[in-house]
């Protein structure tokens, strides 16, 4: 039958073989849709880091140096705290997720927008938000004298106070992926569950948490990433006086860079990524156990959408509570952006009157408005390179006739460069950044380079669950599949061409580390004018705003095809 393609081509179905071992495409194939993405990735991201792992070991006792300091254990420490908080967000979001199955569709899309739009603002937003709520000065927050209290208490307040941002901007991803996971778990197992596990409890401990993990890895990837790569958040929203306390591995890298010994900045880099990166690649070997075969899936039906009741009362008021919780922050920055520069100085939100004299305060100098076309073309142009290098890796890795192990090789080693900070890597870039064809092109590069292996598994994935009738014809034919694979998921496409620009779009920290002073970044600006909060509240919620904006319109705009992206070959 080997010899016999035709047969194939008549009767595609009888095929019990996976399509990514037909061998009409050749051996190193695979290679030659990957080498593209390979040669960014290792460029920007594996030689800078292995220059970085030498340089610090370089210096023998670097590490002992690093790890015996007094002033490295509390970072680390909060490093680990933000962790909890992903994990945090993603069980509240599986549990939004389930009690968005029972209400009606309207109040669901209000609900899916409300937690949304808080996940594609940039952190600088969040932080400054979370200034304006809990500001320290009885007279400018808006919980008024117990804020001020609440700083004066120490760390721990502001903790809660960060968790609480952080859970409110990332809960919406680990929602978005959960109701669609649950959406698309086979109708046959919630019957046979229903039957032999009754009782809410009973039925997702034996069913839809295993039934989920595939989609939990993905939710948790993502807003691992986010947790590790915490920066901006805390270096706007807390004050000045605690801020040493609070110091995440990235801020604490950032802040001694100029005074720590030969090596201890690049030994602390190196750590940088091995904690997160240890963490993704054990999410992965779970994920490895649950995945469905190439070709094959759990079911394209929405069969979990709506539980077996209709609408409850006690879930849309929850759902409706739910909704203006995650609204409240938006109309806050909303609120204080529409008062006038100087009411909103003395007393933020609760300032009188309202007028758009802030937003023109925003762009009087210009700054703001000069920094709109280059972040914009910068983010446009990262996303069309990592659909161009994305796309075709991502086939490589699926149907492209590549061996297994070394398929497998090439994931893992996307999932750990997902992780990578920018600091790991940001020594050896910015030597050769000015030597480059530009600052703004090597910059596009770099974030293309962050976000590409990303990228590169949520396509994978989605290209796993395509039904294999879409391929085994012209694979058996000895042509590529590429063109029908693509069509098929390009949802996915389009998603990982919104988290690109989206994640490009709200950077602070790259721009920060290889493009400082240069203020050609709208992140930059903002956060130039978040270092004078005292006396510019209303300007920077107006510019707070205005960047948000774009993501915001671009997400909804696209909001369908985000959701149904994210989970595409992870439903069972």
């Amino acid at each position: 039958m080997r010899d016999e393609p035709l047969l194939f081509a008549v009767t595609p179905r009888m095929d019990p073989r996976a399509p990514a071992t037909w061998s009409s495409h050749g051996r190193w194939a695979g290679w030659g849709y990957l080498l593209p993405a390979v040669a960014v990735m290792t460029a920007v991201l594996v030689a800078p880091l292995a220059m970085t792992v030498i340089e610090s070991l370089r210096f023998p006792d670097a590490y002992r140096t690093l790890v015996t300091a007094a002033d490295f254990w509390l970072p680390l420490r909060n490093n680990l705290i933000w962790m909890g908080f992903a994990l945090v967000a993603c069980a509240l979001g599986l549990g939004l997720a389930l009690l968005a199955r029972d209400v009606g569709g309207r109040l669901r899309r209000v609900l899916t927008a409300a937690l949304t739009v808080p996940a594609v603002v940039t952190p600088l937003a969040a932080g400054i938000t979370l200034r304006l709520i809990f500001d320290f000065r009885p007279e400018r927050g808006l919980t008024g004298g117990g804020a001020r209290e609440g700083y004066l208490l120490g760390p721990g307040w502001i903790w809660l106070l960060l968790g609480m941002a952080f859970v409110w901007q990332w809960t919406g991803v680990a929602f978005l992926v959960f109701r669609e996971g649950l959406g698309r778990i086979r109708g046959d197992l919630l019957r046979v569950a229903r039957v032999f596990a009754p009782g809410r409890w009973s039925r997702a401990r034996l069913v839809l948490i295993p039934a989920l993990f595939p989609t939990a890895a993905v939710a948790g990837l993502i807003v691992l990433i986010a947790a590790t790569r915490a920066f901006e958040i805390v270096l706007v929203a807390v004050p000045g006086s605690i801020q040493d306390q609070v110091d995440v591995l990235g801020l604490y890298w950032w802040r001694q860079s100029d005074v720590f010994a030969p090596g201890e900045r690049e030994a602390l880099g190196v750590l940088l990524f091995l904690i997160p990166a240890t963490a993704a690649l054990l999410l992965l070997w779970r994920l490895r156990r649950d995945l469905p075969p190439p070709g094959e899936t759990g079911g394209t039906g929405r069969t979990g959408e709506t539980g077996a009741r209709g609408p409850g009362r006690v879930a849309r008021a929850a759902s409706a509570l739910v909704a203006a919780v995650w609204l409240t922050p938006i109309a806050v920055l909303l609120l204080t952006s529409l008062r006038d520069p100087v009411g909103a100085a003395r007393s933020g939100v609760r300032a009188a009157g309202h007028g758009f004299a802030s937003y023109a305060e925003a762009l009087r100098d210009g700054s703001f408005l000069d920094a709109l076309t280059p972040t914009a073309t910068r983010s446009l142009l990262v996303a069309v390179l990592v659909v161009l290098l994305a796309v075709p890796a991502a086939y490589g890795l699926t149907y492209a006739g590549m061996r297994r192990r070394a398929g497998a090789l090439v994931v893992a080693l996307a999932a750990a460069l997902a992780t990578i900070p920018p600091q790991a890597v940001a020594v050896p870039l910015g030597r050769v950044t000015d030597r480059l064809v530009g600052g703004p092109v090597t910059l596009s590069l770099v974030h293309t380079a962050l976000v590409l292996p990303l990228a590169v598994l949520l396509l994978r994935n989605a290209f796993l669950s395509v039904p294999r009738p879409v391929v085994d014809r012209p694979l058996a034919q000895g042509h590529s599949a590429f063109r029908w694979v693509v069509e098929a998921r390009l949802p996915a496409v389009v998603t990982v061409a919104v988290l690109a620009a989206v994640f490009t779009w709200n950077d602070l920290i790259v721009s920060l580390l290889l493009n400082w002073p240069a203020a050609d970044q709208v992140p930059l600006v903002i956060w130039q004018q978040a270092r004078e909060f005292a006396t510019s509240a209303g300007p920077l919620a107006a510019e707070s705003v205005m960047a948000g904006a774009v993501p915001v319109v671009l997400v909804l705009a696209t909001g369908r095809w985000l959701t149904q992206g994210l989970t595409q070959g992870v439903a069972r």
